[in-house]
């Protein structure tokens, strides 16, 4: 969050005497009817946004409009909240601060102002954010997860401008930043791409498929940390630089619970797109012929799209290849994908399979497919990663210190599913505190059969040997597990 020139302002209401409210805006703020429907809005949960001190409320509020707020009425925004049910929440709880901060995005958020209400005579011992976010480009779920961390970047921000003006404010330091008490997301109709829709119609029948549009859930950061380089020079870059030699799709293969559709969602992330899943249940149809046509109908709505969606085709190995299948209609999907796949105007396109060698060859070539990453079991660096990032985001403790090794030593061999299912299972045993006794009553509940593992761990380095074109591993060693 880069530092930019701020006009400080300090607000009173007579509604609410007891506190004083400093604004902190980086443009010039703009009223306009947005604002207050905004606070009609929010006024409606005004007794969760008074209970500054329970610390695990946490209010999530979606907004839709007809068009996204500008930069400046996105400004004006904490100002009415400020001055009314914010002003009351701090008055209600001594001791406590507000943070309402408006930002555009959330990945990388730009802040647009903030505004701190304080008790004017308490001395304030905490800091509870309001986070507003307009046109996010995360999801819900990643919003949730990601809140401490933005709150966390935009105090240090706030807290850093007022002690610039008046060295007062150092004070600021002392005050514990809690979690964030609200997230609203204010998302303009335009902007807010939920379902792609293709309309089949045959003579008298008209059908109507819709294909979910997401925003992904996880970050490059997420991957195994050997192989972020590899994919941002392979795959990354390129297509951001608008390269014409640029990847058109990649194949993400290795066992179940390994983390494919995990890379699949961080790299379209990295690429600054939605996802589209191409589900077989989505189009297939039992009549003659409907199959084809529901495919085709189907992307020419995701080819419109393009730069906006990365198509991901999880468990692709129902693309089998044609000297396997019998059935006459499978043979004309498999057809209708691989023209579809070939086009040159066609989106990023990922598959993710756990037997690679059951797809179409033809799908798999340079040109439909650039780039195959093979993924084994993790390693200890990336068990631990999973780990910690898990365990703040289920809010789990460990008890005592050195834990966190212990956890990662006791998952040899298993899979980052697998990883994430014990440490829930040893939460649950301790109520969200691990220690020992939890993670050897839960490491009793697990079967891995290290022999298979070692065989499969084998059989990937020999298939990523065999493989023809570019590949990408992350094949840890023994000793590395």
């Amino acid at each position: 969050m880069e530092r930019r020139s701020a006009d400080v302002k300090v607000l009173w209401s007579n509604l609410h005497r007891g506190v004083r409210t400093f604004i902190i805006s980086y443009v010039k703020p703009k009223e306009t009817p947005f604002s207050y429907r905004l606070l009609a809005t929010i006024s409606k949960h005004v007794k969760d946004l008074s209970a500054l001190r329970e610390e695990d409320t946490k209010l999530f509020i979606k907004i839709r409009t007809h068009r996204r707020p500008t930069r400046r009425e996105l400004a004006f925004s904490p100002i009415p909240l400020t001055l009314n049910i914010i002003g009351r929440a701090v008055l209600k709880n001594p001791g406590y601060a507000v943070l309402t901060a408006a930002i555009e995005g959330f990945r990388k958020p730009d802040l647009a102002a903030a505004s701190l209400t304080l008790s004017k005579d308490e001395y304030t011992d905490y800091v509870r954010p309001v986070i507003i976010s307009s046109s996010p480009d995360v999801s819900e779920k990643s919003m949730k997860r990601h809140a401490s961390d933005i709150a966390r970047r935009v105090w240090g921000h706030v807290r850093s401008t007022l002690a610039s003006i008046d060295g007062r404010f150092e004070e600021l330091e002392d005050i514990t930043l809690l979690p964030p008490i609200a997230l609203i997301a204010v998302m303009g109709k335009a902007s807010a791409v939920e379902e792609i829709k293709a309309v089949i119609a045959d003579g008298g029948e008209y059908r109507e498929i819709k294909v979910p549009v997401r925003r992904p859930e996880w970050r490059i950061t997420d991957l195994p940390t050997q192989i972020i380089e590899d994919i941002k020079t392979s795959i990354v870059d390129p297509i951001k630089a608008g390269m014409p030699f640029a990847a058109k799709g990649a194949l993400l293969t290795g066992p179940p619970g390994v983390g494919k559709s995990v890379m699949a969602e961080a790299l379209a992330d990295a690429l600054g797109l939605n996802v589209v899943e191409l589900r077989p249940q989505t189009y297939r149809s039992m009549w003659y012929g409907a199959t084809e046509k529901a495919l085709n109908a189907i992307f020419k709505q995701i080819i419109r799209k393009r730069r906006e969606i990365a198509l991901i085709i999880d468990d692709a190995e129902f693309i089998s290849s044609r000297k396997y299948t019998m059935h006459e209609a499978h043979i004309s999907e498999i057809s209708t994908i691989l023209y579809h796949l070939q086009r040159p105007d066609r989106p990023f396109t990922i598959l993710t399979a756990n037997n690679p060698e059951l797809i179409d060859p033809a799908i798999l070539r340079p040109g439909r497919i650039d780039v195959a990453v093979v993924m084994g079991y993790p390693d200890r660096s990336m068990r631990r990663k999973a780990i910690l990032r898990n365990a703040e985001r289920y809010r789990i403790t460990f008890k005592p210190e050195g834990m966190v090794e212990e956890l990662v030593s006791a998952t040899k061999w298993f899979t980052l599913a697998e990883v994430d299912a014990l440490l829930r299972l040893a939460a649950s045993k301790g109520r969200g505190v691990v220690g020992r006794g939890e993670l050897e009553w839960g490491k009793r509940k697990f079967n891995v059969n290290v022999s298979e593992r070692v065989s499969m761990q084998d059989y990937l380095r020999w298939w990523a040997r065999k493989t023809q074109g570019i590949v990408i591993t992350y094949i840890p060693s023994e000793t590395e597990i």
